[in-house]
């Protein structure tokens, strides 16, 4: 069976790659039958360089920049070689196919997740930090920049990054602003530069089609998101008005800008980039479906596995997993959405539309918003569990046939210890309950045996008779073996068997120590010299001295057969199933 692990991000709880690592996880403890693909979503926001440039095996490079608030801290620039993305991506970002493209988060300098709730106010916010990166990727080889613009806390115009690009903001007094966020636009006048306007094309990810102004805009629309009181809308509304008039007298092509949808998301940074640069606003999920082939990915998969932190009205509109359901819808694929919360009128929005989707919630509703964040990795961890339980993993013939295959196996190991008389076995009553508590001591699937076969044909042929039931229990918690197994093959070291074993173990340690340049005395009793009518007791404890050989003759031998029955099992156990 083939899942499609596809998620966004779990907002202050996880990201979407672990969200994806985590339901691979629970699929491995669930059955050894399950393919999990992951295709970790980004809107361009969070993760958007490490998701991105991880697909096509990218570098990256940290950078120091500016935050929202003009304090320094690291970032990352991703570097992806444009000969590697397919034509379809190459084409619909219109680059060429050879080159460098450096991918750049907005998030990671200009975040709203990075700031408190007392730090979350738009006037005092500003892109500086997002001009840093692209004068960084600019200076250093780039010949195209991607931008993901999602999960911003600024409403600037881009005048920030237009700073560092060139933009000349100053004061009345004639001074430069150092951090010119909207409360420093009353006493500002704008001046071009002549390096203005040398950076490479750029492409904006975004997945909003706001203007930058009017009610439909950056301020009305995103502004009280990002802290901005009510009170205060208007008020930064007349600000970026103003803004707009001033770019105006440099820019002529400001004021049509400004109309255009996209230009409005982020607080307005497309608009003040397109001022300068050659830039292509792109939709983020049709961008990350190209990039990631997403829809070739759904076709391959049984089931599709998606979601986000919170499901609400703005998951509607083209966010990725609402998006990755309309692709499932369209090729016919039963998906599952999680999501830790989830507005009842968008469930049954969601379930009206959709046939095959069914929407979770993680959350555990008698606890608060905090424990749910904190405890979210293993909330969802369980989710995923109880969805792979309601999997029909194989047909009901397969299921048949492997339960006859166990039946019996279990029948012929009936005289070794299983669950319900272990603790009647010698030697391992002494661990009954821990024995009993560990399931996997009793498992059947392929790891737990490839485990009790490999240390237990390795523990049989070392010289340590008397313990090797204590031994082996230990060592069957450590790798997390199959208990019956491992002991039935200690019996590989019978009193039959034992003395042309150990002798083999020691002619082959002698042997090793030799070509290890090792001069190690010969046992007397070992050789074929040796005068057996001068015999006494005193030769029998000089037998400890045989050990060291022994014990390496032994590791070497256990190895060697330990390997050779596991490439053994799998090759057959693939053939009997089949």
């Amino acid at each position: 069976m083939r899942l499609l692990a596809a998620f966004d991000k779990f907002k202050d709880s996880f990201s979407a790659n672990e969200a994806c690592s985590i339901l691979e996880q629970a699929s491995l403890e669930w059955s050894d039958r399950i393919e999990v693909v992951l295709c970790p979503l980004t809107d361009g926001g969070e993760g958007f360089v490490d998701i991105l440039s991880r697909r096509y095996g990218g570098e990256l490079t940290v950078v120091q920049a500016r935050d929202s608030l003009g304090a320094l801290k690291d970032a990352q620039i991703g570097w992806v070689s444009m000969n590697l993305l397919g034509a379809e991506t190459c084409a619909y970002l219109n680059l060429p196919r050879q080159g460098n493209l450096a991918i750049i988060e907005m998030a990671s300098v200009c975040g709203l997740g990075d700031l408190s709730s007392e730090q979350r106010n738009p006037w005092n916010t500003s892109t500086l930090g997002v001009g840093d990166l692209i004068a960084f990727a600019s200076e250093n080889g780039a010949d195209a920049i991607l931008l993901g613009i999602g999960g911003s806390s600024t409403n600037d115009a881009g005048l920030g990054a237009l700073s560092v690009l060139g933009l000349e903001l100053k004061s009345s007094s004639g001074e430069m602003i150092e951090h010119p966020s909207p409360a420093t636009w009353n006493d500002l006048s704008i001046e071009k530069s002549p390096k203005l306007g040398r950076i490479p094309p750029l492409i904006i990810a975004c997945d909003v089609s706001n203007p930058l102004l009017g009610k439909e805009g950056a301020t009305h629309q995103f502004g009280p998101q990002k802290g901005l009181s009510s009170d205060n809308v208007d008020e930064l509304e007349q600000g970026m008005e103003a803004i707009v008039n001033k770019l105006a007298k440099i820019f002529p092509q400001a004021y049509q800008l400004a109309e255009l949808p996209g230009t409005g998301a982020a607080g307005g940074i497309g608009f003040g980039l397109s001022l300068v640069g050659q830039v292509k606003l792109v939709s983020g999920f049709d961008l990350v479906t190209r990039w990631l082939r997403l829809e070739e990915q759904i076709n391959q998969c049984d089931f599709i596995l998606t979601g986000e932190g919170r499901l609400d009205a703005t998951s509607l509109r083209g966010k990725g997993p609402y998006e990755l359901l309309l692709l499932a819808k369209k090729l016919n694929k039963r998906t599952f959405i999680l999501c830790g919360s989830c507005d009842e009128e968008i469930k049954q929005t969601i379930n009206h539309e959709f046939s095959s989707v069914e929407v979770l919630e993680i959350r555990d509703k008698s606890l608060g918003l905090n424990e749910n964040l904190k405890d979210g990795p293993k909330l969802f961890k369980n989710r995923c569990l109880e969805i792979l339980e309601s999997l029909p993993l194989e047909c009901p013939v397969s299921r048949e046939a492997r339960f006859k295959r166990i039946r019996r196996l279990k029948k012929f190991l009936r005289p070794l210890p299983r669950r319900s008389n272990v603790h009647r076995y010698p030697v391992l009553k002494w661990f009954s309950d821990t024995a009993y508590a560990k399931s996997y001591l009793w498992s059947f699937k392929g790891k737990p045996i490839q485990s009790a076969l490999f240390w237990g044909i390795w523990i049989s042929l070392l010289p340590i008779v008397g313990i090797q039931m204590i031994v082996v229990f230990f060592v069957s918690l450590l790798v997390r073996a199959n208990l019956p197994i491992i002991v039935a093959l200690q019996w590989i070291s019978n009193p039959l068997t034992m003395g042309p074993i150990y002798f083999a173990d020691y002619k082959i340690g002698m042997i090793l120590l030799k070509l290890l340049g090792v001069d190690y005395p010969q046992n007397k009793l070992l050789s074929a010299k040796y005068d057996w009518s001068h015999f006494t007791y005193k030769e029998l404890v000089r037998l400890i001295d045989t050990f060291p050989p022994m014990f390496l003759g032994g590791s070497v031998l256990g190895v060697f057969f330990a390997v050779s029955t596991v490439f053994l099992y799998k090759i057959l156990s693939r053939f009997y199933k089949n």
